[in-house]
C-alpha cells in the first residue's frame, strides 16, 4: 500500500504542478469549452482568483512532490478538487473522467494519512 501511496502521491503532484504551470503559461492546447463553462473562467480571471487557484495549485502540487507536508498539502487540494468536480459535471462534463481519477488519488493519500487527520476529528 505505502508503494502505491507514493505513486498516488508523485502522480497527483505532477498533475497539479503541471496543469497548474499550464493555467498560468498556456503551453497546452485549450479544447473548446461550453459557453457557460467560459463565462465562469472568464469571472475567476476578472477576479484574480483563477491566478491564485494555479498558484495554489503548483505549490500544494510541489508539496506533495517533496514528499513533506503532505497532509498540508490534502488539505490545500481538498477545496479546489471540490471545485473541479463541481465544474467538471455542470459545465464540462467531457473532463470527468480526468476529475475522477484526480478525487481518486487524493481519497489514497488521505486514507493513507489518515492518522494525522484524526486531530481534526476530535471534538474540543
Amino acid at each position: 500500500m505505502k508503494k502505491f501511496a507514493a505513486i498516488s502521491r508523485v502522480l497527483l503532484g505532477l498533475m497539479f504542478v503541471v496543469f497548474g504551470f499550464d493555467g498560468l503559461f498556456h503551453f497546452f492546447p485549450m479544447p473548446p469549452m461550453p459557453e457557460p463553462a467560459n463565462a465562469v473562467i472568464a469571472v475567476l480571471i476578472s477576479y484574480h482568483l483563477f491566478f491564485a487557484v494555479k498558484v495554489l495549485e503548483i505549490v500544494a502540487g510541489l508539496l506533495l512532490l517533496s514528499g513533506r507536508f503532505v497532509p498540508l498539502a490534502l488539505c490545500l487540494l481538498a477545496p479546489v478538487l471540490f471545485n473541479i468536480v463541481w465544474f467538471d459535471m455542470h459545465l464540462a462534463p467531457e473532463a470527468l473522467p480526468v476529475a475522477v481519477i484526480l478525487v481518486g488519488l487524493h481519497g489514497v493519500l488521505t486514507w493513507q494519512h489518515r492518522q494525522q487527520f484524526r486531530p481534526l476529528l476530535q471534538p474540543v
